[in-house]
């Protein structure tokens, strides 16, 4: 799903959960699996001269209300990144749709980061996204709106690559190109911009998908969608150009 339809599902999960009068504007920073990671721009609160707190909700994608879970958090902007989380309510198996959310408490009182215990930040439970629109979007407040929007679309680890592949996803569909993203360091894969928990690296593959496969030989430059049993069900060609003519696949 492109990431410009998303961002109603945000503001829609607002609605449902808090009153009219006051809805902070959220921004979508990620999408995990069928997870959107949101940020409270005016909840951001610059702590010292490397440190800012926020919070930052789960939403899902399919389903916008009740808001899943939220956690309220210090961000260290120093490099590398680092996080804090002071309190949070989050998903532990599934949530079913008649239990209740409770909106967040605010942060209140003084924040002292010498007494937080700070950890790392990673792709796949989107704190690295929520961390770089916090530094970010702190010190460009009139800016918060299209960095979200650059994190939706194009944030990743720095040691990120990318090959646009013909690939079919949808059987009796015509296929289209697709791009594939991958981070060694964080053994995590994205596509069209939704990282994706079933993704992995090995060797020179990039394997994601559950049920049948999909697996993108980085040397190669090709794309195949195989059976458990081994049978290939799609092969088509990857490029690093988006708008690279697609050769026509062979099944």
């Amino acid at each position: 799903m492109p990431i410009r339809r998303l961002l109603p599902c945000l503001a829609l999960a607002l609605a449902a959960t808090a009153p009219r009068a006051q809805q902070p504007p959220f921004h979508l920073v990620q999408r995990i699996d069928e997870m959107l990671v949101g940020v409270d721009a005016i909840a951001l609160d610059v702590v010292d001269r490397d440190h800012v707190a926020g919070t930052y909700f789960l939403v899902n994608a399919h389903r916008p209300a009740p808001l899943v879970g939220y956690a309220n958090y210090v961000v260290d902007c120093r490099e590398p990144r680092r996080i804090a989380i002071l309190s949070s309510v989050m998903p532990s198996g599934r949530l079913e749709p008649e239990q209740p959310f409770a909106q967040p408490p605010r942060r209140s009182g003084a924040i002292d980061p010498a007494g937080l215990a700070f950890g790392a930040v990673h792709v796949m439970d989107g704190t690295a996204f929520v961390a770089a629109f916090t530094c970010r979007a702190s010190s460009a407040p009139g800016r918060a709106a299209q960095i979200a929007a650059e994190l939706a679309a194009h944030g990743g680890p720095a040691d990120g690559a990318s090959l646009y592949c013909t690939m079919q996803p949808d059987s009796g569909r015509p296929p289209r190109r697709v791009e594939v993203r991958w981070s060694v360091a964080e053994q995590a894969v994205a596509v069209n911009g939704q990282w994706l928990s079933s993704g992995f690296l090995a060797g020179d593959e990039v394997v994601f998908g559950t049920g049948a496969q999909w697996r993108v030989d980085r040397r190669k430059r090709t794309a195949r969608l195989v059976r458990d049993d081994g049978r290939q069900l799609f092969k088509g060609d990857c490029d690093t150009r988006p708008d690279a003519a697609a050769a026509a696949p062979a099944r």
